[in-house]
C-alpha cells in the first residue's frame, strides 16, 4: 500500500490546468481545449479564469458545459483578453472549455490561469511552465502556467490538434469524409472476391466426375 501511494501521489501532486494543444501552427484556426482538474481534496472549484496571451486571437466559444456560466473579459483596446467560467467541480473530478482562436506570431506563451474554490482561496497557475516537474506548491502559491508553442506559417506538427470547424457549419454539424476510404474499400473488396472465386473453382476442379477407362 505505502508503495502504490508513493506512486500516485506525485501524479496527484502535479495536477494543474491545461490548454490544449500545446503547439500549433501560426495562421491556423485552433479549437482550445482548457482542461480544469480539482486537484485539492476538499472544497470545490467554483471558477476558473483563463488569460489570453497577447499573440493570441481568441473569436469564439463554445456554450458552457452545464451548471457552468460563461463571461468573457476585454482589453480597453476591445480585444478578448479573457474568459470567466463559474460553476461547480468537485474533488477528483475534471471539466473542459473550449473556444476557438488564432495565433499570428511564431515563439513560446504562457496561458495564466486563477482557480478559485469554493473556501475561498485561488490558485494561480501563472509560472514559469517548467515548473511543473518541481510539484505542487501549495493551495494559494503560484502554480505553472500552461505553455504554449506557436511555430511558423507551414510548419507540420505532430500534436493532434482538433481543426477548427468551417466558418458556415451550424451547431450538431459533423466532419464528413466520406470518399477518403472508397479506394481502399473497393481493392479489399476486390481482393476477397478474387480469393472466393479461386476456391470455388478449386473445389469444383477436386470435386470433378472421373472417367475410368474402359474394360478390355
Amino acid at each position: 500500500m505505502a508503495a502504490a501511494l508513493a506512486l500516485v501521489a506525485p501524479a496527484v501532486a502535479t495536477a494543474h490546468i491545461d490548454v490544449l494543444p500545446e503547439q500549433v501552427v501560426a495562421g491556423q484556426p485552433t479549437l482550445f481545449t482548457v482542461r480544469v482538474p480539482n486537484e485539492r481534496g476538499g472544497p470545490a472549484t467554483t471558477a476558473v479564469r483563463v488569460v489570453f496571451p497577447k499573440d493570441v486571437t481568441v473569436y469564439s466559444f463554445a456554450p458552457a458545459p452545464p451548471g457552468w456560466t460563461l463571461t468573457t473579459q476585454s482589453s480597453p483596446d476591445g480585444r478578448l483578453s479573457g474568459v470567466v467560467y463559474r460553476g461547480s467541480l468537485p474533488k477528483e473530478r475534471f471539466q473542459d472549455f473550449t473556444f476557438l482562436a488564432n495565433a499570428f506570431t511564431p515563439g513560446k506563451s504562457v496561458w495564466k490561469a486563477y482557480q478559485t474554490y469554493s473556501d475561498g482561496k485561488i490558485k494561480p497557475w501563472t509560472s514559469d511552465p517548467a515548473s511543473a516537474s518541481e510539484g505542487e506548491t501549495g493551495p494559494t502559491d503560484p502554480g505553472p502556467g500552461a505553455a504554449l508553442t506557436v511555430l511558423p506559417e507551414g510548419t507540420e506538427t505532430t500534436a493532434s490538434a482538433a481543426p477548427a470547424p468551417a466558418p458556415d457549419a451550424k451547431p450538431g454539424d459533423t466532419a464528413r469524409d466520406d470518399d477518403s476510404g472508397m479506394p481502399l474499400w473497393l481493392g479489399l473488396v476486390g481482393v476477397g472476391l478474387g480469393a472466393a472465386a479461386l476456391l470455388a473453382v478449386g473445389f469444383l476442379w477436386t470435386t470433378r466426375p472421373m472417367k475410368l477407362p474402359d474394360d478390355e
